[in-house]
């Protein structure tokens, strides 16, 4: 397993990397570091976004449901992250790190191991789950970019996907007419296609 020191220079090796590099390579070397204390971080959020859309979206920052909040801290400070409100952040690679919770809104039994370069790898929130998360933003919040995100995400996915799991995951009638609309719209888009 990579000890401290050698994350450490990983991490700064990344410097000159494109910023989603620097994002998904932090993330494995994190990742690695705490599968030590058998903790699993899962990437949520924009950069979760960011891998399923093949970087069509970009982010500035990870977010990781996980436990272990204090080992986290632990490690992030001896990779020289510091703490700042709420995130944590590497002013050399020009990354920030948010752990907003210990619980997965949605199925752990989703989540997707994606491999990396080097024999690494990260945990990243099922397709299914980051669809809700950007739908249940678009109605709660009005949030027109997530309704952008979360509908391209459908778009791309859409054979792939377990349409029953998000049609049973709804919180509130509006996200389930919100859904019937993209879902009507992707339709019409694929049956262009043919």
């Amino acid at each position: 397993m990579t000890s401290i020191s050698e994350a450490k220079k990983a991490i700064y090796a990344l410097k000159d990397k494109t910023k989603f590099e620097r994002l998904i390579y932090s993330a494995a070397i994190f990742t690695e570091l705490l599968a030590e204390h058998q903790i699993k971080p899962i990437i949520v959020g924009g950069l979760a976004v960011e891998i399923y859309s093949q970087s069509g979206y970009t982010t500035q920052d990870s977010d990781f449901v996980m436990d272990g909040y204090e080992i986290a801290d632990e490690i992030l400070k001896d990779l020289d992250f510091h703490k700042v409100g709420k995130d944590w952040i590497h002013t050399t690679i020009g990354i920030s790190i948010e752990i907003p919770s210990n619980f997965l809104t949605g199925d752990y039994n989703k989540v997707t191991e994606l491999p990396l370069e080097g024999n690494k790898k990260v945990y990243v929130i099922g397709i299914e789950d980051i669809i809700l998360d950007r739908l249940r933003s678009a109605v709660h919040w009005k949030s027109g970019e997530d309704r952008e995100w979360g509908y391209r995400l459908l778009l791309i996915y859409y054979e792939d996907i377990d349409l029953e799991y998000i049609e049973t995951s709804f919180q509130h009638p509006s996200e389930k007419d919100e859904f019937k609309e993209w879902v009507a719209e992707v339709t019409l888009e694929k049956s262009k296609i043919k």
